[in-house]
């Protein structure tokens, strides 16, 4: 069942080139009757319509041949946005500066708070799809079951099921992108009891927005980002708010808001818990009218969130610093008395150990008279409520579990290399992923952002473009030197591993605080220096020929067949700059 769009560069015209034979040599070695690097037709197979396929569309558009790639954006749903299309609980914000979440190469002036909520952050994938038509490029309401690796045809072959009838059928691509994230599966907590309740229940992924919340009894399991959000929006709207808390969570001033200070508040008096900040008109027509301006304030909260990074030093001057100032801060919020909150909700761990949330009203939520914080564990949940260890029954009208997403470490589908073996039993011991990209004995498949890159620090955006710019380098070597298969050796992924083991010994990220932080390579810009350009020399490559070199083919070159004057005399120029012959 074709499914793949062809790349004409958004349409326009362009010589198609031919997907690459098993064998273009027949058996034997001889010379291609081809220019040197020829590209070959490269399918290319993506898991989800989120951020990561969003780009991936737009990146491949600007930096591979048109005509020589076909692509395909999965997605199980029925339209794109995959976070921010999934999560719409009262509340639904992201934690890092509206004017950071966006494409680096693709600011929006038009923001309206300093902390963008979900909805607005769909508009700007919607408006970001409809401007660059990368609809063209998507597959919804298909989910992918399976990807298999065949190694003599240097393929997947991906197992697909239509969500609306349930029929599965087959696809193949060169290429198999995971760009689903590592937060993309909920999951409900491990409760006894916890579907014999009776009245309404609903995980924070799942908000169920037919339910009537007004002065009624709810219970909020989880003091997770997603809880920190939610709890103020029912405090306003409920009777009572039970927060069944499991753990402790830090809960911080706002990152990166040295910039926001200096333009806009100006050491005005924020109140208590209000760390959002609304443009005015006059400040979004000041980021339109003067771009260099508005790129300017965008560097500036980066540059000051990169610079944090010494707070993930343990015993370093900066965490203990950052301890002191988040204890008082959270102190402040909570008020006086309240001592037995105070002493579960602030960590014993230092700040950084878990990714911390601003956490706007949240602290001053739960020490309204209408919120109950609820220490001790859940033993149970029962039809009429909620039954904790110190054996009070707590009564609730309805049960929201904010309590997060199964850590796909391991991708949700199926993922079978050449020997017949699963990634979940390939990493049996562990994550084995280079750079949170690739995977040994996995060939041509790239995961986008995965476990080992930057989900502890920082905005996520820029870590998502520059690992797809890496896989689309990884895709033109393909198409142009004949590559059947190209796999991380086994050895990089233990060397760098150790590496990182070694340096986590000085961080808090060895701290025992139940993150889902996993070899993490440093600050955002650190590991956008390690990806910006692979080493190809941690790879295992087979060729689709008998002769590695076989794609210098018959001693011309593109400008040659196609007789460009310019392109035969590319290295003289007037001045000392780069040159490449195409």
């Amino acid at each position: 069942m074709p499914s793949l769009v062809t790349n004409g560069a958004n349409g326009n015209t362009a010589h198609f080139a031919e997907y690459p034979s098993t064998d273009p040599q027949g058996g034997m070695y001889r010379v291609l009757d081809q220019y040197h690097s020829q590209r070959s037709r490269i399918r290319v197979a993506c898991v989800g319509a989120g951020a990561s396929g969003i780009c991936l569309a737009y990146k491949m558009e600007k930096m591979l041949r048109p005509g020589t790639w076909d692509l395909v954006l999965f997605d199980k749903n029925s339209h794109f946005g995959g976070t921010w299309l999934e999560n719409t609980y009262p509340g639904v914000a992201c934690d890092i500066p509206a004017h950071l979440y966006t494409y680096t190469f693709d600011p929006n002036p038009n923001w309206t708070q300093f902390f963008a909520q979900g909805p607005e952050i769909q508009t700007y994938f919607e408006r970001f799809v409809d401007q660059h038509n990368t609809r063209q490029y998507m597959k919804l309401d298909t989910k992918v079951i399976e990807g298999k690796w065949v190694e003599e045809k240097g393929i997947w072959t991906i197992t697909l099921q239509d969500q609306q009838t349930g029929e599965e059928w087959e696809d193949w691509a060169h290429v198999f992108i995971n760009g689903t994230g590592i937060l993309n599966s909920w999951k409900w907590p491990e409760v006894e009891g916890l579907h014999d309740f009776k009245g309404p229940l609903m995980h924070s992924a799942k908000w169920d927005h037919s339910v009537n919340f007004a002065d009624k009894t709810v219970g909020v399991i989880g003091t997770g980002s997603t809880s920190v959000q939610i709890v103020p929006q029912l405090q306003q709207l409920c009777k009572k708010v039970d927060v069944f808390m499991r753990s402790p969570t830090w809960i911080s001033p706002p990152f990166g808001a040295g910039a926001l200070e200096t333009d806009f508040t100006k050491g005005s008096d924020v109140s208590p818990g209000q760390r959002q900040y609304d443009f005015t008109e006059a400040d979004k027509q000041r980021f339109r009218d003067d771009p260099e301006y508005h790129l300017d304030f965008r560097k500036r909260i980066e540059a000051e969130i990169n610079g944090l990074f010494g707070m993930y030093q343990e015993n370093s001057e900066m965490s203990e610093q950052f301890r002191a100032v988040i204890t008082k801060e959270m102190n402040r919020r909570m008020g006086p008395g309240n001592e037995k909150l105070k002493a579960f909700i602030i960590p014993k761990w230092a700040p950084g150990c878990r990714r911390i949330s601003p956490g706007d009203g949240y602290l001053e939520a739960l020490v309204q008279p209408n919120v109950e914080p609820v220490l001790s564990d859940i033993t149970k949940v029962i039809p009429e409520g909620v039954i904790t260890a110190d054996g009070k029954e707590h009564k609730l009208d309805i049960l929201v579990c904010a309590t997060g997403f199964a850590v796909a470490f391991k991708p949700a589908f199926r993922v079978v290399n050449g020997a017949g073996e699963t990634i979940q039993q390939d990493w049996r011991n562990g994550v084995n992923l280079y750079m949170g990209v690739s995977a040994p004995r996995f060939p041509n498949y790239y995961t986008i952002v995965g476990p080992g890159a930057t989900w502890s620090n920082g905005t996520l955006l820029p870590s998502i473009e520059t690992t797809i710019e890496y896989a689309i380098k990884m895709m033109e070597k393909i198409q142009s030197e004949h590559i059947r298969a190209i796999e991380v050796k086994q050895e990089a992924v233990d060397e760098l591993f150790a590496h990182l083991d070694e340096f986590h010994k000085t961080t808090v990220w060895k701290q025992e605080c139940r993150s889902c932080v996993a070899h993490i390579v440093l600050q955002t810009i650190h590991f956008l220096k390690s990806i910006k350009d692979p080493r190809y020399e941690d790879y295992n490559i087979r060729y689709r020929t008998l002769n590695r070199f076989a794609y210098l083919g018959n001693g011309e070159v593109k400008a040659t067949k196609g007789r460009d004057a310019q392109g035969l005399a590319t290295y003289f120029r007037s001045w000392d700059h780069d040159w490449s012959v195409d």
